[in-house]
């Protein structure tokens, strides 16, 4: 041996495929930012969920059936 060592790896396998059930889930929840400065808890409307926003944590997912009331408020923006 001349002293280096080498180490090859596999290409990591490709991610399955989501399954109907995982891809209706993600579809039931939006990922929203909130835009205010300080911390709000509300609840959302359809199920009465209760989601905590602040400046140091503005981002979460939450329930397609929530998203509307929330963004009436003014506070909160869609990520994409």
């Amino acid at each position: 041996m001349n002293g280096q060592n080498h180490v090859s790896t596999a290409p990591a396998p490709a991610p399955a495929p989501l399954t109907e059930f995982q891809a209706n889930g993600l579809a039931a929840f939006s990922h929203l930012v909130y835009r205010g400065n300080g911390t709000v808890i509300i609840a959302g409307a359809r199920f009465r969920q209760v989601y905590v926003f602040s400046p140091k944590e503005p981002e979460q997912w939450v329930e397609a059936e929530d998203v509307d009331g929330l963004l009436r408020t003014g506070l909160f923006l869609i990520r994409r």
